[in-house]
């Protein structure tokens, strides 16, 4: 029976997500969720878009969502932006220094298509894949794209939501809240895979996490790029 994978916010940290890789074994028929923020903080961020790239030339089925950090190197490009707090608060410049440019704009236009193809949300079966939340005080619960990216209140209204499960990322927590997050999934219909990566010197943090649907199962390596 084919499986659903969906992996948590990886950072630049390309050494961590090969080893996750190899651990899943995914096959073709298999799905694979990227749930978005592949770049900043670590130190290769371009190794991580090779890998998923990689994935997709090889025939895997791969879907790729946008994280507020993809987000905020696309949208360095609008002459308003804050380009110095990406660049220093967010980890933009490991990003720029990976990739081998000073911008967006040098990006090999492979980056740049990547980057704008990367999508808000995704369904598959009952569950609602997203980068960081849903707004529920609308109608219209992916009305809010600015939840999507940057929401940090994850209450869920079962209601609206119905029978479906959020999965989603952006906000690390240590993976012992995420292993009882997923003993209660049926019933709080709400999972966060973002166990900070890219923070292993935080107590609880510094795994990479990917859940599996399909057994409900959550695989997690710690970080091999962050001494």
């Amino acid at each position: 029976m084919p499986k659903l994978f969906c992996i948590g916010d990886v950072h630049g940290c390309s050494k961590t997500l090969a080893d996750l890789l190899t651990r899943l074994r995914p096959d073709r028929d298999d799905q694979i969720v990227f749930i978005g923020d592949y770049i900043d903080r670590g130190p290769d961020s371009r190794g991580v878009v090779d890998q998923i790239l990689d994935l997709r030339a090889r025939g895997f089925q791969v879907t790729t969502l946008l994280g507020n950090h993809e987000y905020m190197f696309i949208e360095t490009m609008d002459p308003e932006a804050d380009v110095e707090f990406w660049e220093e608060r967010c980890g933009g410049l490991q990003t720029l220094a990976s990739f081998g440019v000073a911008s967006y704009r040098d990006l090999d236009p492979v980056y740049r298509d990547f980057f704008k193809g990367l999508g808000f949300h995704v369904k598959i079966d009952s569950h609602i894949f997203v980068h960081a939340g849903l707004d529920f005080s609308t109608p219209n619960l992916f009305e809010n794209r600015y939840a999507m990216l940057w929401a940090r209140q994850t209450d869920v209204d079962t209601k609206k939501l119905g029978r479906k499960r959020i999965i989603h990322g952006h906000t690390p927590q240590p993976r012992n809240i995420t292993e009882l997050q997923r003993q209660r999934i049926r019933t709080n219909r709400i999972l966060n895979i973002d166990n900070g990566c890219v923070y292993p010197h935080v107590e609880g943090l510094g795994y990479l996490t990917a859940y599996e649907v399909t057994e409900n199962m959550l695989y997690h390596v710690p970080c091999l790029d962050k001494g």
